[in-house]
């Protein structure tokens, strides 16, 4: 089953939170923060479902949530070069280790597809970290493609 989070949620949402960041820390411990307290990230993640524009999914199995992805669809003013159009940025989508290569993954992006076209998105704009091909891989087999490349130099 698929439905929005609430903040009655946020304990599995800060677990999953938790296990992603910990795969992150350890790829690029430069960026991304070590393991903290399990709800370290709460207010963030509450904040995030308070914006009126934003939404968590989740993803359950047998009353056990396993996923979840985090869209926001912004309704600001665009620069005028930019086509006119609404664009669902998917901010953060994580299927639990426990719960992977079960078809999960592939459920919860439908399901963003899916909000993003109910509230008038014409398409669906995420960010991946470049070591992570095997989801890289992922999203390529579902149709997503190159945007943008973004690139970065540590400075000493």
């Amino acid at each position: 089953m698929i439905r929005k989070a609430n903040k009655d949620d946020i304990k599995a949402i800060c677990f999953l939170s938790n296990e992603i960041n910990a795969e992150h820390h350890d790829a690029m411990p430069n960026t991304f923060s070590a393991q903290g307290e399990i709800d370290r990230d709460a207010d963030f993640w509450l904040a995030h479902m308070a914006r009126e524009e934003s939404d968590i999914l989740l993803i359950e199995r047998r009353d056990e949530i396993v996923g979840m992805a985090a869209v926001s669809i912004p309704t600001g003013p665009k620069p005028s070069f930019f086509i006119d159009k609404r664009i669902c940025h998917l901010t953060t989508i994580f299927v639990a280790s426990s719960a992977r290569r079960q078809g999960f993954g592939k459920k919860l992006i439908r399901a963003v597809e899916e909000h993003a076209h109910e509230n008038g998105a014409s398409e669906v704009l995420l960010e991946v970290m470049q070591f992570n091909q095997s989801v890289i891989n992922f999203y390529l087999s579902l149709g997503y493609g190159d945007f943008s490349t973004k690139l970065v130099k540590l400075l000493n």
